[in-house]
């Protein structure tokens, strides 16, 4: 497995070429932003580490401060209008956003419906957030989580991310994946209960009869 700095320089040569693609030909330079999801404290530790990734630019949902939607929608706001941002963008750089911990976000809340539209590259490049339209299509989206239980996160979210690590990382699991072979073991043993029981009033109705 590459280690998330080469994961982000690979995405920036991506992005690179597909940028000045789109500015050969005059179009729009908005760039398919796709979130990259590790999961595990190594990586949290491993970005920490990582010159790529500006303190600026680090949303930590373990924070007491990022547990609300409008603080996280105002530190995203923060992020896209620094002005050592745009300065890297108008050099044609892709800075780095991290949301780290996501694991720490709660299910079904107003911070997570929110983030369903940050995480999701069909609306990433042209999102409103207090009233400024915000393009994260510029960025490096990278998600960690502390845990590599992905069954932590729902799954509206995971569906928006692009779990790098699925070699190490635990996947979700659903009803059957937990509990089948529990209930295929108890569903073998009723029925075998059920035989023997069967074959023992079987067995009483003969003797009863022979005594007739």
């Amino acid at each position: 497995m590459n280690s998330i700095s080469e994961q982000i320089k690979k995405e920036i040569a991506i992005k690179t070429v597909a940028r000045k693609e789109k500015k050969s030909k005059g179009e729009k330079i908005d760039i398919f932003s796709w979130p990259a999801f590790y999961a595990g404290e190594e990586y949290n530790q491993e970005l920490a580490k990582s010159s790529e990734v500006l303190a600026n630019n680090i949303i930590d949902f373990g924070e007491e401060k990022n547990k609300e939607k409008e603080a996280v929608e105002s530190k995203i706001k923060e992020i896209v209008n620094s002005s050592t941002n745009k300065q890297s963008i108008e050099r044609e750089k892709f800075p780095v956003i991290w949301f780290k911990n996501i694991d720490k976000i709660t299910n079904k809340s107003p911070l997570q419906k929110s983030l369903l539209a940050v995480f999701d590259p069909a609306q990433n490049n042209s999102l409103s957030i207090k009233g400024e339209t915000i393009d994260l299509s510029q960025f490096i989206l990278i998600a960690t989580s502390s845990i590599q239980d992905t069954g932590r996160l729902s799954n509206p979210l995971m569906s928006r991310l692009d779990c790098v690590n699925v070699d190490t990382a635990k996947p979700k699991e659903f009803f059957w994946d937990k509990y089948f072979y529990p209930i295929l073991i108890a569903s073998l043993f009723t029925f075998l209960i059920l035989v023997l029981l069967l074959v023992y009033y079987s067995d009483r109705k003969e003797e009863a009869e022979e005594k007739k």
